[in-house]
């Protein structure tokens, strides 16, 4: 087995699915988007193949590994990311079944096939590169769209989703339109999305989660908003099922 935790790293638990992941401040570590991402995503029996988009360190396909045994294969352009995912992955020992590549989510078409994946998940950057940016490196490529944009992502995606299959995204709410608006330019129908609030109090969203399906002319379902925290500042109900099950 490779070393475990380098330089700076941490294990931390992931308590419904009762596996631990390897983190670091200094590089990367996931969020509560990533948690709502996963938790969203339905995985159906007629399923074979599953992408991750945008992987970091492997979070979503740990996360949903724990209700699928399906392979899931996952892409990232850090290398320093893949190596934690991969140890990661061999600490869980869901190596023979996820499958994390070092690639340019631009050059997907040299690596997989057409048409391949019935379901695809990503949580991409979310920040223009007009927006402020502090310093170039592992936090701002996951951040902001240094290394490709939301478009080019969304694209990616359209090339390996089969028909009718399902993208899964979480992004923030503020740029839910132009979400909406590239994934029909390119094919995808919007049928479930799910704005996030921090708590009840709050006038507007922080996130939205939703899922598109590839040549559907499906409607949208808006569904009940979602409230990571409740009028007392504690986790709601919602938010503790998604940590805790």
């Amino acid at each position: 087995m490779k070393q475990l935790l380098k330089n700076g790293e941490r294990l931390d638990e992931l308590f419904r699915e009762s596996m631990k992941i390897i983190q670091s401040r200094a590089v990367f570590s996931f969020s509560v988007d990533a948690l709502l991402l996963a938790d969203f995503t339905n995985i159906t029996k007629r399923d074979l193949t599953i992408m991750d988009l945008c992987s970091g360190n492997g979070i979503i396909p740990l996360l949903l590994s724990h209700r699928t045994k399906l392979p899931i294969d996952g892409v990232e352009i850090q290398e320093v990311l893949v190596d934690m995912a991969e140890r990661s992955f061999e600490l869980n020992e869901k190596s023979a079944q996820l499958s994390i590549h070092n690639i340019d989510i631009k050059n997907i078409k040299s690596h997989f096939e057409h048409s391949s994946y019935d379901v695809i998940t990503v949580n991409p950057p979310y920040f223009t590169n007009d927006q402020p940016l502090k310093t170039l490196g592992p936090h701002s490529i996951a951040r902001h769209e240094v290394m490709i944009d939301l478009e080019g992502i969304i694209t990616a995606a359209r090339y390996l989703i089969k028909n009718k299959g399902r993208l899964y995204m979480v992004h923030r709410a503020e740029r839910s339109e132009e979400v909406t608006y590239q994934l029909m330019q390119n094919g995808f129908r919007v049928k479930k999305k799910q704005f996030v609030y921090n708590d009840p109090a709050s006038k507007t969203a922080m996130f939205v989660v939703l899922e598109a399906a590839f040549h559907s002319q499906a409607y949208v379902d808006i569904l009940p908003s979602f409230y990571i925290y409740g009028p007392d500042n504690q986790y709601s109900e919602e938010m503790l099922e998604v940590y805790y099950g």
